[in-house]
Order: C-alpha cells, then structure tokens, then sequence
C-alpha cells in the first residue's frame, strides 16, 4: 500500500507532522526532485491513438470507486487514471471517443461503496470501473458488478476481496505479496531466521497478510516472533517500538500506510531502536519523497516496489507516465507505486479499447468482453504479463522488487522476483492451462 492516510489524520507525535508537511513542500516545489516537471520527448506523451487530435465524439463513460476521505485517501490511483485518460482525449480519445471519467469517495465506509457500485452498476452507459481503489470495500463493489456484468480494472487492491473476486482485477501486487517478497528477500540474505511483521487491523488487510507470513514461514522454519495489528487511529508507537525490540527479530516488515509507517520510524529512532535489525516496509512506504522524510537515520531502510522503481531511468511506460503526471496531474501529485499502477489501469483499458474496430459498438457488452479476453499484456512497470480472464480469483500481479534508501533516495536493490505464497497454486495454474502469459 502507498501513502493511503493522511499526514494530518495520524502523524501526532511532537514534530513528525511538521517535519514531513515541511519535507514534503521541498519535494514538490520544483528543482531536481520527484514530482518537478523535467523535460520529456514528444513521443512520451503520445497517448493511445497518438494523432495530436482532440477527441469530440459521444463520450465513453468510465467510473472508480477510491478511498478518497475518512481518514484514507487512496486519491493516487484515480489522479494517475484520470492524466493518462485526459492526454488520450487530446491525442484522438478511443478511435475519435473521448473518454468521460468520473470518481466516487467511498470515504471508508463499505456502506458507500455499495452505494456507488449500486449506483454505477445500474448506469448502463457506463461501461466498466477503471483505476479504483477502494480500502475496504472490494467485497461490496464486487456483488453490484457481478449482477450488472460490469468489470473493473482496480488500479490498487489491499484487502483480501480485491484479489478474491469475479469483476475485479488489481494491477497492483497487493500488501501480502508485497509482505511475502519482503520476508522471501531476507530469506535469500540469510536474514530472516526470526521476523517481525507490523500491520494493519483493517479486516481482509492486516490479518491476511499476517497469516500469508505466517504459513510461508512454518513451511520454511522461519520463527515469526512478533505479528502486531495497529487500529488505523495509533498514534502512540512506542508500545510497538518496545514490542519490536524486545522480540529481538533479525528483520521485519511494517505493513501500515506511509505516513503510519514514517511516525513508526521517527517513534523508533527517538529511542535508537534500529540496532542490528533489517528494518523494511511493503510498497506501503514506497514514495519517491518517502526517503527525505525519514531522514538520514534510516539510511539504507528497504522497501518492496509491486511496479517499477519510481527512478528507473528508461522505459516506454516509466517515461509515459512520469511525463503524463507532469503535464495534466498537479506537482503535488505522489509520484509512488499507487499512481504508477492508476497509469497502468487506464492505459491497458484504452489499449484494449483501441482493438474494437468500430468505436461506434462500444457499450458495456463488448467492453466486458474485452476485458475478459485480454490475456499477456506487457509493459515496463511490470515483472510479467498481466491479464484478466474469467476466473472467481485475480491475481496477475505477484512478482516484485525490491529497493533501498541511499542518501534520502530510492535505488534498486533487487530486481524481479515472483513471490511464492500457498494461495497462489490455484493462480500459477489457470495461467499455465489458460495460456493467461501470452496474447
């Protein structure tokens, strides 16, 4: 998960919030840093169609349900959807169709979000989800697309539902994954004989990463020594600090949102706790300003990344995107794993849009169908092809990377990964029976 709390909804503690407020307006205020515009190549922002055209035909209309309030704000997503949708509506939309994009705030609360996917379900002009991403209401959204043959393409899943579901395919790794490259990571270092895991008490989140750790390392012998579960209104960390270091763990992995995770990090280095510990986090923590915000302490604190490194110097899709955020998404957008995969979604739905011939047949039937069939999509961002099918479960994403903080910046420091989990043999199954990795 990616920078999903606001710093001013947890972040209490003496000077965190106006250390990372203060660090974070450095960071996007321009010069040589994440989220300054740079200089791109014309090519970067030819979006879809690439003809320079401004599209004026009948709308396409698409819709997201994001966590946008209530204490989570999942805005990252949607934001990145919504650039890379507005540069194909200036670049000749879907064959001449600009797309109409729209978003729903579930503000927490799975009782909305049942609303709004009730509400988008009946609307048959619109014509599938792209982008979203709900935190607790995956479960709920999927019921309403399920009735209404309606598909979603999320753009972050975090709760067990997400990847559990029949309409709803996550671009993004998801926490356990994450949580799991992390641990196998230390595992391959010889650094996880005994492991700590820190996250989230959300239901389907935190408990089910916990336990995905949990069964990989009684299969491995690995001593889980500690699994602590944080309501997401913990603003003392100190208990867990102490829990942490009187565990005596070789490494561990913090599962919370970003801004929980840095106000864990200044509670533990108020009281020196880093030690000879491999401290680390899942892609939680993987912001391209998260680095500046910890500070030098934490020098050489390692994160895992469910798409490409945010500083990867080339690629078609790395270079889009970054070049897409800096023309149509504000400077203050994060550049993080959370909008990479927003990106991501849009782009793959506009690419398979482009292969329906007539955009004059374009409603939610052939969309649907569309959706289903893609099969061996590649790009950059990704370790392996992503696809959709018809399935009860969706899981493409689960192969990972790693990286580390040098100098308040992120660098690699391991490359591609497929990540084992017990729950992915269903998953490694269908796509080699299905031919799910190839078009």
């Amino acid at each position: 998960m990616n920078r999903i709390v606001k710093v001013t909804s947890i972040l209490t503690m003496g000077t965190t919030l106006a250390a990372l407020t203060a660090c974070s307006a450095q960071s996007t205020a321009g010069g040589n840093v994440p989220g300054a515009p740079t200089a791109h190549s014309a090519s970067d922002l030819k979006c879809g169609m690439g003809n320079g055209k401004k599209a004026t035909g009948k709308p396409i209309e698409v819709a997201a349900i994001a966590t946008e309030s209530g204490g989570v704000d999942f805005s990252s997503s949607p934001d990145s959807t919504k650039a890379y949708f507005d540069c194909v509506n200036n670049d000749g939309g879907i064959n001449g169709r600009p797309i109409k994009y729209v978003v729903g705030d579930d503000a927490l609360d799975p009782t909305k979000t049942a609303q709004l996917a009730a509400g988008y379900a009946a609307d048959k002009s619109v014509v599938a989800m792209v982008g979203g991403a709900t935190f607790a209401g995956c479960q709920q959204a999927n019921q309403e697309y399920r009735k209404a043959n309606l598909y979603s393409i999320i753009g972050v899943g975090v709760s067990e539902a997400c990847f559990h579901s029949s309409n709803l395919a996550p671009v993004n790794a998801g926490p356990r994954i994450s949580s799991l490259d992390t641990l196998q990571y230390f595992e391959r270092e010889g650094k996880a004989s005994k492991f700590f895991v820190a996250a989230l008490n959300t239901p389907g989140n935190g408990d089910w990463t916990s336990a995905g750790i949990k069964a990989y390392a009684a299969q491995k012998g690995i001593d889980v020594v500690g699994s602590v579960l944080s309501n997401p209104s913990e603003s003392n960390w100190l208990p867990l600090v102490k829990q942490i270091t009187s565990s005596h763990p070789k490494s561990l992995v913090i599962v919370d949102p970003a801004p929980d995770s840095a106000a864990l990090l200044q509670a533990a280095e108020q009281q020196d706790a880093k030690g000879d510990i491999q401290w680390a986090c899942a892609s939680s923590c993987y912001d391209a300003q998260f680095g500046q915000q910890i500070g030098s302490y934490w020098n050489g604190f390692i994160a895992n990344s469910e798409l490409q490194l945010v500083t990867a110097a080339k690629g078609k899709d790395i270079n889009q995107w970054r070049a897409v955020m800096d023309k149509y998404a504000s400077p203050s957008a994060p550049r993080d794993t959370f909008s990479e995969a927003g990106y991501l979604a849009g782009k793959i739905f506009v690419d398979t849009l482009l292969k329906i011939s007539d955009p004059s047949t374009i409603n939610r039937t052939t969309v649907s169908k569309a959706l289903l069939g893609i099969k061996g999509y590649r790009s950059d961002l990704l370790c392996a092809p992503w696809y959709y099918g018809v399935a009860d479960e969706h899981h493409a994403n689960h192969a990972t990377r790693m990286a580390q903080v040098k100098d308040g910046k992120w660098v690699p420091l391991e490359g591609c990964h497929n990540v084992q989990d017990p729950e992915l043999a269903s998953i490694t199954k269908a796509e080699h029976t299905q031919h799910l990795l190839t078009p």
